[in-house]
């Protein structure tokens, strides 16, 4: 497993635990952030019912007995566990509104965006229909990106 893959995972791990980090204990932010929150554990809930654990992992590389899954979110948006990640981070980082959350959640976002970089080459060179699969669907926000 290459270095930046591990590196990556670091990253998004150090940026979870500091977007979470409850540094003031009295929020700045809106409460209506935490709607953001759910959305993003929902959007992972459903996404579990059509990807189930053993065919991913933490690291971008697909594991051995991988399957590729088109269905429910994953016809929409072809990392829709990294959204719900994004939209969890999001919701609790501007909830508490502290610079150390905001830092977290960027790099959150950048963890995020190297590992659908990454996983998308990998899943091109595994599976012949990712292509097609990526001209149809958008990475994580339909008109974004």
């Amino acid at each position: 497993m290459p270095i930046l893959a591990h590196m990556l995972v670091l990253m998004q791990f150090t940026g979870i635990g500091a977007s979470c980090f409850p540094v003031g204990l009295d929020p700045a932010g809106s409460p209506c952030w935490l709607l953001a929150c759910v959305l993003g554990l929902g959007v992972g809930v459903v996404t579990l019912g059509y990807n189930r654990p053993g065919n991913f992992g933490i690291y971008p590389q697909p594991k051995a007995q991988a399957q590729l899954i088109t269905a429910g979110p994953y016809r929409y948006i072809r990392h829709p566990m990294y959204l719900g990640l994004l939209l969890t981070m999001l919701g609790i980082a501007l909830y508490n509104a502290h610079w150390l959350n905001l830092a977290g959640l960027a790099l959150v976002a950048a963890a995020v965006t190297g590992k659908v970089l990454l996983e998308e080459r990998l899943l091109l060179a595994r599976f012949p229909d990712y292509a097609d699969y990526m001209r149809r669907t958008a990475r994580l926000l339909p008109g974004l990106f």
